[in-house]
């Protein structure tokens, strides 16, 4: 549906560099990154706001640069939205229809559908300064759709909501998404919402694609230490490639940091490592594990004895900082309250068995 081959675009000093991604029809794709990564300026080239300096897109196997913005059918959910104040819910929703030409018998039927999924048909006479945060959202979702465009675009639209109201509009969208088949591209800096509304995430840093992939392969198994350190993945450790085990299944790779020689897992469709690479070995604070005599360790586990350095409690669960004994870094779990009852996890609690499953290690080459 959307294709990108190495797009390049200038804002100001900053410049997008070689983007190439694709979204196939029907799917929801993430643009995921920090601040400052060149997320907007990306949609905004796919919209036609800005001219690329190279590279190509295409719509639906047509040309972008031949298309001007009224027909490339783009729906766009900015981040400030950019209701029109002085109409209507109900003009609002019309406006981009009489832009593109589009008769009102083309769209009346759809736009009713989605008034009433969204739930804003009380609203429609209502002007935008007198509703919420999370109506204004919804109407200009509902504008974006009423259309029927081929591809919507959404720039962080739920950003300047509480966690309540943005769950909510996740279903919305989830839902509207799976009744009618939207291709989108989101761009957003949160992996709990990427991760829930999309199939597929590219990790863009500083104008670049880092990764591009199944959002699960992306999440467990990130491939450049800067797309693992915006991951949120703290637990990384120089390692060197010493050659393949036995099976060919796995890498050997010694890591002073985790006692010694481990094995790590061939990522699916990739080449594995030279020996004598340098690589980081990584691992989720989620997959490290705590072990005792009534939870004993598992085939393929590293074990290792330590301390609880300090541990910080969160809205949902709990993260340690570990120490194994004679180390000189901490490895970060995750774990639920009442893993930290079953153990009697407290800060300086020395002693501790924590095991690192195999299959859960990835490698990244530096």
């Amino acid at each position: 549906m959307l294709e990108l081959q190495a797009v390049s675009a200038r804002a100001g000093s900053f410049r997008l560099q070689d983007v190439t991604l694709s979204v196939a029809e029907g799917e929801s794709h993430a643009i995921l990154g920090p601040s400052g990564a060149g997320k907007t300026t990306l949609i905004e080239t796919v919209i036609g706001f800005r001219r690329p300096e190279s590279g190509r897109l295409w719509l639906a196997g047509q040309d972008l640069a031949l298309l001007p913005i009224e027909h490339r059918g783009i729906g766009y959910v900015p981040q400030r939205l950019a209701l029109f104040p002085h109409l209507t819910v109900r003009e609002n929703i019309a406006y981009s229809l009489k832009a593109r030409g589009i008769s009102a018998g083309e769209f009346q039927k759809l736009a009713r559908a989605l008034v009433e999924a969204s739930g804003i048909g009380r609203l429609l006479d209502r002007r935008p300064d007198t509703l919420s945060g999370g109506e204004r959202q919804r109407v200009a979702l509902v504008r974006a759709l009423a259309s029927a465009p081929r591809l919507l675009l959404l720039d962080e639209p739920f950003s300047a909501l509480n966690q309540t109201l943005r769950r909510d509009l996740w279903w919305l969208v989830k839902n509207l998404q799976a009744e009618r088949g939207i291709t989108a591209l989101m761009i957003t800096h949160d992996l709990e919402e990427a991760f829930v509304l999309c199939e597929r995430v590219s990790v863009l840093i500083e104008g670049q694609v880092h990764q591009s992939a199944d959002k699960r392969e992306v999440y467990h198994r990130p491939a450049t230490v800067a797309a693992a350190r915006f991951l949120g993945i703290k637990n990384l450790f120089d390692g060197v490639v010493r050659g393949m085990t036995s099976t060919g299944a796995a890498v050997e790779v010694d890591c002073p940091a985790l006692g010694g020689r481990l094995a790590a897992p061939v990522a699916p469709a990739s080449e594995p490592p030279a020996p004598g690479a340098t690589v980081a070995v990584g691992i989720r604070a989620e997959h490290v594990v705590l072990r005792d005599a009534d939870h004993p360790a598992q085939p393929g586990e590293r074990a290792l004895i330590g301390r609880i350095e300090a541990i910080m409690e969160t809205d949902t669960d709990t993260v340690l900082l570990f120490r194994p004994d004679g180390g000189a870094v901490t490895i970060e779990i995750r774990v639920g309250q009442r893993v930290v009852r079953r153990f009697r996890i407290r800060a300086g609690l020395a002693g501790i068995a924590v095991n690192l499953p195999s299959e859960d290690l990835f490698l990244i080459r530096a």
